[in-house]
C-alpha cells in the first residue's frame, strides 16, 4: 500500500465494534476486508446485494471513479434499505493486489476500529454521495452504454461461477428471461 494512504474503510450492519475480526473469505484465506473508498464500503454495508443486483466498478480515485448501476427496477430500494456503520481502520496492515480488485485491500490481522460512522439508510447515503460526485449512480433503467439493457453481461460471469461449483439458481430466478441465452452460451463453452 502507498504510504500516504493512512486509512481504509469497512462497512457492516453490526454497530459498536471495537475490532474487526478476520473471517474465512471467498478467497479461502482468513482476512479482514476493507476498501480505499468510503463510498464502496458504504455500499458493502448491505449484505443482500451482489453482482446479480448491481454492477460496481472503480476504486474511488479521480482516474477510476466508483460506478454503481442498478440492474432491475427497485432492486436498490430492497437491498440498500438498511442501516449500518462505516468503520475507519488504520491502513498499515492492509495489502492490495490480493483479490483481483484494486479498490479492495485485505489484512491478515484483526483490526482495531479508529472511528465509527452510523449510516441511517444506505440507499439515501448512496444518493447523497452521488449528488456530491463521490460516485456515479445509475438507477434503472439508466446505465452506461457498456452494460447491455438485458443484463446479458452477467452470463459469462455466471458460467464461471457454475464451473467453480457455485449455485446459480438465484441468477435463473432473477433473470428468467436470460435462461435461453445462458444455456446457449454454456453449450458453446463446452464445445
Amino acid at each position: 500500500m502507498e504510504e500516504k494512504i493512512k486509512y481504509v474503510y469497512h462497512g457492516s450492519t453490526h454497530t459498536g465494534l471495537k475490532k474487526i475480526k478476520k473471517n474465512k473469505s471467498t478467497h479461502g484465506k482468513y482476512w479482514v476486508y476493507a476498501t480505499l473508498s468510503k463510498a464502496i464500503s458504504i455500499i458493502f454495508i448491505s449484505n443482500k446485494g451482489n453482482d446479480l443486483y448491481y454492477y460496481l466498478s472503480g476504486d474511488g480515485t479521480k482516474n477510476n471513479p466508483v460506478i454503481l448501476v442498478e440492474r432491475k427496477e427497485n432492486m436498490f430500494k430492497d437491498i440498500f434499505n438498511v442501516s449500518g456503520v462505516l468503520y475507519t481502520l488504520n491502513s498499515k496492515n492492509f495489502m492490495s493486489g490480493k483479490t483481483g480488485w484494486s479498490a479492495e485491500v485485505v489484512s491478515e490481522f484483526d483490526e482495531e476500529v479508529i472511528h465509527e460512522e452510523y449510516i441511517n439508510n444506505v440507499f439515501e447515503k448512496i444518493k447523497e454521495l452521488s449528488a456530491k460526485g463521490e460516485l456515479k449512480l445509475y438507477l434503472y433503467p439508466d446505465r452506461p452504454s457498456f452494460i447491455p439493457k438485458d443484463n446479458s453481461d452477467l452470463i459469462p460471469k455466471v458460467i464461471r461461477w457454475k464451473k467453480r461449483g457455485i449455485n446459480i439458481e438465484l441468477f435463473l430466478e432473477i433473470y428468467p428471461e436470460l435462461k435461453e441465452k445462458y444455456l446457449e452460451k454454456l453449450k458453446e463453452d463446452d464445445k
